[in-house]
């Protein structure tokens, strides 16, 4: 009898062990996203599919997504994204995440932008900042992370929103599958003091018709804490920052869909950027 009641509960035991690595287990969810982007097809709702993920595993399976990617390509730098604190109440965070930029993904100035490579291409003005140190250990204030700045310059993301079935995303699907990174346009980069960078203004148009505005204040209160946030989460998550690579920390002013037209984006002072989105 005893010995019938120690064989249940090792059964229950190792059968509980194996359903949670199975949930936990990276590869398959991130061999789920990289075949949808290797397709060109919707990005999978992987929350519907694995209910327990949590935002750790979700850093586990978009590093695993990541590396599937890197094999034919490079990092050009980092994103935040969420970086709003509107936007992190609406999907239950209190924190930005985090997501790599492809060198692919990389346009210049008067850019034209194939719609046919998103399945919900959008629109974000952001500010990149591009660095000219390597940093390899944690920052540990503004005047720090200041000395590994090269300069800055007006950024627009195109990132993906094309979720399967227009489904709402949760927070761990859009950290999985790399926070939605699309494309980006660089503009010219341009030292600016430590001061400056705050007092950055955006305004987007469309067929010359205003559509949107920002300040650089938008993304965390203050960019330069936007930006120590994200170069210490990159490392936290064991990526090389390297000179050259570009970090942008969020979007100023809202995210706009990304219809056919032409854009002309007046950052002031830090220069514009003007591309077509066809």
């Amino acid at each position: 009898m005893h010995t019938n009641i120690v064989r249940t509960i090792l059964i229950t035991f190792i059968s509980t062990s194996l359903s949670s690595f199975a949930l936990c287990d990276e590869e398959e969810p991130a061999s789920l996203i990289f075949q949808a982007h290797e397709a060109n097809k919707p990005i999978p709702i992987i929350s519907d599919k694995y209910p327990e993920i949590d935002i750790q595993t979700a850093y586990l399976i978009q590093r695993e997504y990541l590396f599937k990617r890197l094999v034919k390509d490079q990092i050009a730098g980092y994103k935040a994204g969420l970086t709003s604190e509107n936007i992190q109440k609406t999907f239950g965070v209190k924190s930005p995440v985090f997501g790599v930029l492809f060198a692919t993904g990389r346009r210049g100035k008067e850019s034209i932008i194939d719609s046919s490579r998103f399945i919900t291409p959008m629109i974000e003005t952001e500010v990149g900042f591009i660095i000219g140190e390597a940093v390899t250990q944690p920052i540990k204030d503004f005047s720090e992370l200041y000395e590994h700045i090269s300069a800055v310059a007006p950024v627009i993301e195109i990132p993906d929103l094309g979720f399967e079935e227009n489904k709402k995303p949760r927070v761990i699907d859009i950290i999985a599958s790399n926070v939605s990174a699309g494309e980006f346009i660089v503009g010219e980069s341009k030292k600016v003091n430590y001061a400056e960078v705050n007092n950055i203004n955006v305004d987007l148009y469309m067929n010359g018709r205003k559509i949107n505005s920002g300040k650089a204040t938008d993304t965390m209160g203050d960019q330069w804490k936007a930006l120590l946030w994200l170069v210490n989460t990159t490392l936290s998550n064991g990526w090389e920052i390297k000179p050259g690579q570009i970090l942008i920390t969020g979007v100023l002013g809202n995210m706009i869909p990304g219809k056919n037209g032409k854009y002309v984006a007046d950052f002031g002072g830090i220069g514009n950027i003007s591309f077509e989105v066809k």
